[in-house]
């Protein structure tokens, strides 16, 4: 009989142990009514969450006023001679157009080329010759486009897609209050096709020449939004945290913060 009830008794503390822990898991995974699942829903369909990682091309503006250089190599040089030089100080700043262009999705012209005197310290200073300046311009090509038409995105004739956020997994919540819930999340950018240029352990980044690879890895360029360089980590988990709070028709998203 002893043995009996031991068997019960143990029976029911297996079955408790078991409820309890479903019921930590449920707690764990939804308060107040709002889970994970919710929330991860609501964050993916934010349209700041859906924003993709895009590159300018709008040379026509920011990047030509940067321009582009090349010393006079003779007083009687054509321009042509020196596009080439001017396209190797332009890609030394701006390398990430040179990897656009090198790969299709833009094509680039030097244009507005001019003549001044060099500025001190520049080369030919205190010489007779001058220097070649040049504007930038580019175009988005049929491929460019085609970043943008793969994912049913609009084309956007002055941007490259670079990368758009992967699936958000929520890592906890947080009860606020009644109304009010908040919760951590991680995500990864998912790169096209461009984008993997610009990641150091894809193929497509070691297949690019030394020199603009070494410009990618120096030149100061918040490229993603993820750092101060032109390059990035695509397995790296990205982190953020999402406020929501409860309206008469439920539970909205109210502001979204990448970290």
């Amino acid at each position: 009989m002893k043995n009996k009830n031991t068997k019960t008794e143990n029976h029911f503390a297996v079955k408790l142990l078991l409820v309890s822990f479903l019921f930590l898991s449920v707690s764990c995974s939804s308060i107040g009514g709002f889970s994970r699942s919710t929330a991860a829903n609501l964050i993916e369909n934010n349209n700041n969450y859906k924003a993709p990682a895009t590159m300018t091309i709008d040379i026509g503006g920011r990047l030509s006023n940067a321009g582009a250089k090349a010393p006079q190599l003779s007083a009687d040089e054509p321009v042509e001679s020196a596009i080439s030089r001017a396209k190797d100080d332009f890609a030394k700043r701006q390398p990430q157009i040179i990897v656009a262009e090198n790969l299709g999705y833009i094509k680039l012209y030097f244009e507005k080329a001019e003549l001044r005197n060099p500025n001190i310290g520049e080369p030919n200073y205190r010489t007779d010759l001058k220097i070649w300046t040049f504007r930038p311009r580019a175009e988005i090509t049929d491929k460019g486009r085609g970043l943008w038409k793969e994912l049913n995105l609009q084309v956007d004739e002055e941007n490259l897609l670079l990368a758009v956020r992967g699936a958000a997994e929520v890592t906890g919540l947080k009860d606020d209050n009644a109304t009010m819930k908040s919760a951590d999340f991680t995500y990864k950018w998912q790169a096209t096709e461009l984008g993997e240029a610009f990641s150091p352990t894809s193929s497509t980044y070691k297949k690019l020449p030394a020199d603009l690879q070494n410009a990618l890895q120096q030149t100061q360029f918040d490229l993603f939004g993820q750092g101060n360089n032109s390059v990035v980590d695509f397995d790296k988990p990205r982190t953020g945290r999402a406020v929501f709070q409860k309206f008469d028709d439920g539970w909205r998203l109210g502001q979204l913060f990448f970290m």
